[in-house]
């Protein structure tokens, strides 16, 4: 990954993320882009000369207030209007790689607004990074890919092996399944073993893990293996919004305090989600009773 992209507003927390990119870059040998929507339907040249100095400056306060991390490898851009209506010609015209936003609560049982992360995912390809607000930035030392072995794309799981790689780190993948998938362990344990092969790295560890609750069963997991990152892959932003719901965040839940990094991965199986996607999907062959990622109720 060699650019990341950051939206930018002029706030403390928009400091944190930008001072926790700059570290994260500087990390793994990449840049930065920081985009300001001023939200305006119209941006003079002027006005946008002005905010991108404010920018600028704001950048260089928050990215090298410390010697020892001084970070000067950005480009800072200002676009009218709201973040949805620019993000996705951005991240083409400057071939980002990754977007880096904050996770912000989502209320249960209400779609995320336009401009939050889990909204955001839906609009590009490239992996959306969210991170807890006011998170400071840890050496990455373990990641942990929450996964389905028997629903996956060799090319997303060749980019994640790619990321863990570039930042220097151990990778651990990991599916959970309840009482109710247990027949179907063998073809899940076989699935295990040829991503594993697959990925033929002695940096990356596999695990098939029961648990009477999925998502609850990969925070656990994520908690106990000390996980500097949680990482999934998934075709729609239905998960993102369920992990970062006020329930969740109110519980102080382990992957509510960590970076979460989500990659878009075309799914084989329907999830019970009842989103979009879903619904206009047509029927299509699932291994009975298996329950995956993208296919449980919380």
């Amino acid at each position: 990954m060699k650019q990341l992209l950051v939206p930018v507003q002029f706030d403390d927390a928009s400091g944190k993320l930008v001072s926790y990119a700059g570290s994260l870059a500087k990390a793994i040998g990449a840049e930065l882009v920081l985009l300001h929507n001023t939200g305006t339907t119209t941006l003079t040249f002027t006005q946008q000369s002005r905010a991108i100095q404010a920018l600028r400056a704001f950048a260089d306060h928050h990215l090298n207030r410390h010697a020892h991390s001084c970070y000067n490898q950005f480009e800072c851009l200002v676009k009218p209007g709201m973040l949805h209506e620019s993000i996705k010609s951005v991240v083409q015209d400057y071939a980002v790689d990754m977007v880096l936003m904050h996770a912000l609560p989502v209320a249960e049982h209400k779609q995320a607004d336009n401009d939050h992360a889990a909204a955001i995912m839906h609009l590009v390809d490239v992996p959306v990074m969210v991170l807890p607000e006011g998170k400071d930035y840890q050496k990455l030392k373990h990641l942990v890919f929450a996964t389905d072995f028997t629903d996956r794309d060799p090319k997303v799981l060749q980019r994640i092996l790619a990321f863990a790689t570039q930042a220097k780190t151990k990778l651990t993948l990991v599916q959970v399944y309840t009482l109710a998938d247990k027949p179907q362990l063998s073809i899940m344990n076989q699935a295990m073993r040829e991503v594993e092969a697959l990925l033929n790295s002695k940096k990356v560890s596999v695990r098939l893990l029961e648990e009477e609750d999925v998502l609850e069963g990969i925070s656990d997991f994520a908690e106990r293996e000390r996980a500097d990152m949680l990482l999934m892959a998934t075709q729609d932003n239905y998960l993102m919004q369920r992990l970062f719901s006020n329930t969740y965040l109110k519980t102080r839940a382990y992957h509510t305090q960590i970076p979460l990094l989500t990659f878009r991965q075309v799914k084989r199986k329907p999830c019970s989600g009842c989103c979009a996607n879903c619904k206009s999907k047509t029927k299509q062959e699932v291994i009975p009773g298996l329950v995956t990622l993208d296919n449980f109720k919380i």
